[in-house]
C-alpha cells in the first residue's frame, strides 16, 4: 500500500504540470529481479498456474469492442492464462481519463503512456512512478526483436521503464511521394526517381491540366505551425532529403547542428522557391492545415502529387479517387535522388506509446505482466489480430490476409480481436495495410527500399525546456523563409534570422538536447 500512496500523488502532480499524452527517482524493482522466474519465452504463461489478473488502460481509435460474450477476449484470456480488465479510452479523452484515474486512486497494473518518452514521462521515471523493466525483459524474445534504435529512443539513463508498442522505423508519416500514375502514363512519363524527373512531371501536369478546367494542382503541400522548427511548408521530407538536409538535427564530431544551419538547407529552399514561381505548388499551401487537407485534394482528383506513405496506396483510397475519375491510379515513389545522387527516408521512433507498470504493482506480478506482453507479441497473436478465431471471425489466413464472409466480418467488427493484442509483433511491414495481394506486394517492396536509406535524428526522443518555454523561437525565421520561397525577400534576410537564433536561444536549446543525449550515451 505504501508504494501506491507514494506513486499516485507523484504521478498526479506531474500530470498537472501539462499535457502528458499526445495524439502521443529510485526504482527498487531491480532488487528482486534476479530471483524472478520468467515464463516460457515467447509462449503463453503456464496454464497450470492461476490466471494473472491484469487491469490495463489503453487508448482507443474508433469504436470499442463489445463487452458481452466477446469470443475474442475469451480466447486471448484462455491462451494467455490471464483475466483482462481493459479500459478502452477514446483518443481525444485519454489524457483527461488518465488524470481522473490517478486522482481517484484507481490502481492499474498496466498503463499506456501514449506520448512516449516525452519530458513528462522522463520526470515521472525520475520520481519513481514506474518499475524499471530492464531485468524483466531478459527472456522476452518477442519484445526483444525491437530494433536497437527503438530501445535507444525510449531509454532513460540507460534503463527501460516503458515497453514500446512497435511500429515501423521506416515508412510512417511523410515517407514517400504519392503521385497520379495515370497522369504519368497519359504523358509518357515514368515514375520519377530523381528530383529532376519529379520536377519535370510537375511541370507537365501544370502545362496539360489533366484535372481540367484549370483545376490541376501539380503538388499539394500544407502550412506548418513552426513549433518544431521553421519550414515554409509541410509535406516535403523526401525533397529535403534529396538535397541532403538532416532530419532536424545531426551530430558531427560531437557537435550538434540544426538542419537550417547547413548549406544544404538553402539548396532545398531554392528548389521550393523555383517550384513556387512556376506554379507547381498548390497556391493554397500557405493556408492548408495539416496532411489531411493535402490528402483530400489528392483524393478529390485535382492534385498530381503529395507526400504520404504506402498506407495511402490502398484499394479503399483508389475507390474514393475513382468516384471523381474512373481512370485514377496511384504510384508510390520509393526515393527521390537529388543532384548528388543522395536520397533518404526518416528513421522515426519505431513505436507508438509505452507500456508502463506503475511502481504500486507488487514485484512478484511484474514478470507475469511482462510475460503476457511477450506472449501477446508472438506470431500466433499477430495472426489472431488479423483473423480472430478461425471459424468465428474469419475462414482462413491466406497470403497475409484474413478471408472473411459478411457474417464473420460483422462479428470481427464487434469483437475486435486486435484490441486484445496489447503488444503487437515487431513487423517492418506494419504500414503495408492493403488487402489486395498485388498492392500489398508493392507496399512491402517500397518499405524494403526505404529501409536502406534511413536518415536518423539523434535528438528524436529529447526535448528542450528552453524551446518549450519559447514556442515562438522559430517564428521569425519561419516567416522569413516563407517570404523567401514566395519571392518576397532575399536570402540575406533569412540568414540574419538563422544567425540570430544560432547566437541567441539556439545556444541553450542545443546545449540542453546535447546534454540529454550525452547522458544516455555515456
Amino acid at each position: 500500500m505504501k508504494a501506491k500512496q507514494i506513486w499516485l500523488p507523484v504521478l498526479a502532480a506531474t500530470l498537472s504540470m501539462g499535457t502528458v499524452l499526445a495524439g502521443c527517482g529510485k526504482d527498487n524493482a531491480a532488487d528482486n529481479a534476479a530471483t524472478q522466474q520468467p515464463g516460457a519465452s515467447g509462449q503463453s504463461p503456464a496454464a497450470s498456474a492461476a490466471p494473472t489478473s491484469i487491469k490495463a488502460m489503453t487508448i482507443l481509435f474508433g469504436d470499442p469492442p463489445v463487452t458481452d460474450n466477446n469470443k475474442a477476449k475469451e480466447d486471448m484470456e484462455k491462451r494467455g492464462n490471464v483475466k483482462l480488465d481493459i479500459t478502452f479510452v477514446p483518443s481525444e479523452a485519454y489524457m483527461d481519463k488518465l488524470s481522473v484515474a490517478i486522482s481517484s486512486g484507481d490502481s492499474y497494473d498496466l498503463m499506456l503512456m501514449a506520448g512516449g518518452k516525452d519530458d513528462k514521462f522522463t520526470s515521472l521515471v525520475k520520481m519513481g512512478a514506474f518499475h524499471d523493466l530492464t531485468p524483466y525483459l531478459k527472456n522476452a524474445d518477442n519484445i526483444n526483436k525491437l530494433d536497437q534504435n527503438v530501445w535507444n529512443n525510449v531509454k532513460v539513463q540507460g534503463k527501460i521503464y516503458g515497453i514500446p508498442r512497435p511500429r515501423g522505423l521506416y515508412g510512417g508519416g511523410e515517407a514517400n511521394v504519392i503521385i497520379r500514375k495515370d497522369w504519368l502514363d497519359k504523358y509518357g512519363l515514368a515514375v520519377p526517381k530523381t528530383m529532376e524527373e519529379f520536377t519535370k512531371a510537375l511541370e507537365v501536369f501544370k502545362k496539360n491540366d489533366p484535372a481540367g478546367g484549370g483545376r490541376t494542382v501539380p503538388l499539394t503541400l500544407y502550412a506548418t505551425d513552426l513549433i518544431g522548427g521553421p519550414n515554409p511548408f509541410g509535406g516535403t521530407m523526401p525533397m529535403s532529403f534529396a538535397y541532403e538536409v538532416p532530419q532536424n538535427w545531426k551530430l558531427e564530431n560531437g557537435k550538434a547542428i540544426r538542419d537550417f544551419q547547413t548549406p544544404e538547407y538553402k539548396n532545398y529552399m531554392d528548389w521550393l522557391k523555383d517550384a513556387w514561381s512556376k506554379g507547381l505548388i498548390d497556391k493554397d499551401a500557405p493556408v492548408l492545415k495539416g496532411q489531411a487537407q493535402m490528402r483530400n485534394k489528392f483524393q478529390a482528383g485535382v492534385a498530381g502529387a503529395f507526400v504520404g506513405n504506402v498506407s495511402d496506396y490502398t484499394e479503399d483510397n483508389l475507390a474514393k479517387m475513382r468516384q471523381a475519375d474512373p481512370n485514377a491510379d496511384i504510384a508510390v515513389v520509393d526515393l527521390l535522388a537529388g543532384p548528388t545522387g543522395k536520397s533518404g527516408a526518416a528513421v522515426i521512433s519505431g513505436y507508438y506509446g509505452l507500456w508502463t507498470i506503475p511502481s504500486s504493482v507488487p514485484k512478484d506480478k511484474v514478470q507475469k505482466i511482462v510475460d503476457f506482453l511477450n506472449f501477446s507479441a508472438s506470431e500466433e497473436n499477430y495472426v489472431f489480430s488479423k483473423t480472430g478465431i478461425i471459424g468465428v471471425h474469419s475462414s482462413e489466413f491466406k497470403n497475409g490476409i484474413a478471408v472473411m464472409n459478411e457474417e464473420q466480418k460483422k462479428r470481427s467488427d464487434l469483437d475486435k480481436p486486435s484490441a486484445f493484442v496489447l503488444q503487437n509483433k515487431v513487423d517492418p511491414y506494419v504500414y503495408a495495410t492493403s488487402k489486395n495481394e498485388d498492392i500489398l506486394k508493392k507496399q512491402k517492396a517500397t518499405l524494403d527500399v526505404i529501409s536502406k536509406a534511413g536518415v536518423v535524428n539523434p535528438f528524436l526522443s529529447y526535448s528542450s525546456p528552453t524551446a518549450a518555454k519559447n514556442p515562438d523561437s522559430y517564428k521569425k525565421m519561419g516567416a522569413a523563409m516563407t517570404k523567401y520561397v514566395l519571392g518576397e525577400t532575399q536570402w540575406t534576410e533569412v540568414q540574419k534570422t538563422i544567425d540570430d537564433w544560432t547566437n541567441g536561444l539556439g545556444v541553450q536549446i542545443t546545449k540542453e538536447l546535447l546534454d540529454q543525449y550525452n547522458e544516455d550515451h555515456k
